[in-house]
């Protein structure tokens, strides 16, 4: 069970997140109007008026959108990432998605809302464009530093392709897969909200954008407490997946 223990340390850690997160908010609420920063509490009270305006069905939208993009960014941007080093060009692969991140998600924003029209299109395309980069670049970083040693003696003794997949790349994909997914879906989430701030009628950003725009900043707070509510649970379950299911790679016995 020693395997287990990392999670509960991931548990603690979100929860003291959370905790300090609050403290902050109710400090800074003391310090600045309630029509700029409600109470932590008073927000909280209003939540059962908050969830009849229906927020699961945009809250509902807002996930799907945030899963089909980032699984979308996570696939293309694992595969380039390893055929990059399989090729041997990770060098120009960092240069041209170094080269993609820096593009603004604003203007890309606009140009998809251009293109595609009011949707889910904007979003997903958002996450897509300016999530894989960073996934493509964790990748080939991570199989850059592999063992070259162990590659040269499995070779040395008639190893085939399948055994140094097994001992040489898959060791280091799979700490990398759990850090892609980490930042990477939290980007995702971002990115979501921010294309639905944009060019979208639905969702969280759109609910976002409707309380900022009749300056309801307890809802504003409210639907910031929701997106890092979400971020919280899907800390919590990855955690968990990566503690049974990738505990050889983690937490040697």
């Amino acid at each position: 069970m020693k395997h287990i223990t990392p999670f509960f340390i991931s548990i603690r850690n979100s929860v003291l997140s959370l905790v300090l997160f609050i403290m902050l908010w109710a400090l800074l609420s003391l310090f600045f109007p309630v029509y700029i920063v409600p109470s932590p509490f008073a927000v909280l009270g209003k939540t059962p008026h908050f969830l009849r305006q229906g927020i699961f069905s945009h809250l509902t939208i807002t996930i799907f959108r945030v899963l089909i993009g980032f699984f979308c960014a996570f696939l293309i941007g694992t595969i380039t990432g390893v055929l990059s080093i399989l090729i041997n060009k990770s060098l120009y692969l960092n240069a041209f998605m170094a080269l993609i991140q820096v593009i603004p998600g604003t203007i890309l924003g606009i140009i998809f809302l251009l293109v595609f029209g009011v949707g889910n299109c904007v979003p997903i395309a958002l996450v897509v464009v300016l999530v894989l980069p960073l996934i493509a670049i964790n990748t080939s970083n991570s199989l850059a530093n592999r063992n070259e040693k162990m590659e040269q003696y499995l070779v040395s003794i008639g190893g085939r392709r399948r055994d140094l997949y097994h001992h040489v790349f898959l060791p280091l994909l799979i700490p990398a897969f759990q850090s892609n997914l980490t930042i990477g879906f939290g980007i995702s989430l971002k990115v979501v909200i921010l294309g639905e701030f944009i060019g979208s009628q639905s969702g969280i950003g759109y609910l976002l954008n409707v309380s900022k725009i009749y300056f309801r900043m307890d809802e504003v707070f409210f639907h910031l407490s929701v997106i890092i509510a979400i971020m919280i649970c899907f800390q919590i379950t990855q955690s968990f997946l990566f503690s049974v299911l990738g505990k050889k790679y983690f937490y040697p016995n």
